[in-house]
């Protein structure tokens, strides 16, 4: 069994598995020549080249683990809703959903049916990384309708808040089409061979724990109990005040990032949870000195426990150097575990 999959089990490992958040991407050439000549859409519906976008890390790193090359707006796009994918700014959405009205005119997505470039991207990388583990994600029904009422990304989801708050039949509406078709994306690509998926809930930290529990919870729930066969992953940021809540969710792994020490995040969940993280990206900038240093302070953290993942607490800056991401890999795999 692959050290990535043990440790999502909380299994000992020989070397501590590592692999990054957009660990494909900007940073990398191969990608940046890509980029020359293709958006990140037609990338994305694009199977052999989004494959060879999420091979060359793995071959240039040594990561123990693929993540599949999308976004995780993609679901969205098989419900009616207009998005765009604009440079440094993210996903754009010409029509955000404002008004009951707006969500009664969402459809019920059937991304199993709609989405087929990702399974067939899928099917390429089970035989072209057969011994590598490949984790498959979705954006989760908070982060998605967030983007949906801003109309893409914001600081602090204001709007998204104030239509939580104010509309809230319309608000658990648009979170129940969200889950179903999340449900049957991630069910799809499991049947397609992934052999993990991650539930990305990247602004699901702006909210209070109570707000969590009454407006977002069940149905992150929902999704993670539907979810079969393959260890789950749950991602956020700046979430240290929500982990009590995630203690209590069928996620295998929770991802956490610099915000909280890997030792108060497992005190807090509980050791039934393997861990995910949490180097923050910006320290990759500061050169090969530092990234090893805060490299081994969350692995002394770690301190061996079965069950971490090192990782980043969010995806690899665009102006990273790739050889300070091989180091860094390098270093933890070589690290010797207490």
């Amino acid at each position: 069994m692959p050290r990535f999959i043990r440790a999502c089990k909380r299994q000992d490992v020989d070397k501590t598995p590592v692999w990054f958040m957009r660990q494909a991407g900007r940073y990398l050439p191969g990608y940046r020549k890509l980029r020359e000549n293709y958006s990140l859409f037609e990338l994305i519906r694009n199977p052999r080249l989004a494959a060879k976008v999420v091979e060359e890390p793995v071959h240039a790193f040594g990561f123990d683990a693929a993540i599949i090359f999308a976004d995780i707006v993609l679901p969205l796009t098989t419900m009616g809703a207009e998005v765009s994918l604009k440079e440094k700014v993210g996903p754009v959405f010409s029509k955000p959903v404002r008004s009951r009205a707006d969500v009664d005119r969402l459809v019920s997505g059937e991304p199993s049916k709609q989405l087929g470039f990702v399974y067939q991207q899928i099917g390429i990388l089970k035989q072209s990384l057969p011994r590598v583990p490949l984790i498959g994600f979705s954006g989760a029904p908070f982060t998605l309708a967030a983007y949906l009422v801003e109309g893409g990304y914001s600081r602090n989801f204001e709007s998204a808040k104030s239509f939580m708050y104010g509309n809230t039949e319309a608000w658990r509406k648009l979170m129940k089409m969200l889950t179903e078709s999340i449900i049957d994306y991630v069910r799809a690509q499991v049947k397609a061979g992934v052999d993990a998926v991650q539930l990305f809930d990247s602004w699901v930290g702006s909210l209070s724990p109570a707000d969590y529990s009454e407006f977002v919870e069940e149905y992150v729930s929902q999704i993670l109990a539907e979810i079969d066969g393959v260890p789950r992953i749950y991602f956020g940021t700046c979430t240290a005040g929500l982990l009590d809540r995630f203690s209590k969710l069928e996620a295998d792994v929770i991802s956490v990032d610099w915000r909280v020490t890997i030792s108060e995040a497992w005190r807090r969940l509980g050791h039934d949870k393997a861990i995910q993280g949490n180097l923050d990206p910006s320290a990759l900038l500061g050169g090969k000195q530092i990234s090893l240093r805060r490299s081994k302070e969350i692995l002394d953290d770690a301190d061996g426990r079965p069950g971490h993942i090192f990782g980043l607490g969010h995806g690899v800056l665009p102006e990273t150097d790739p050889a300070v991401v091989g180091e860094v890999v390098d270093f933890v795999h070589h690290y010797e575990l207490r």
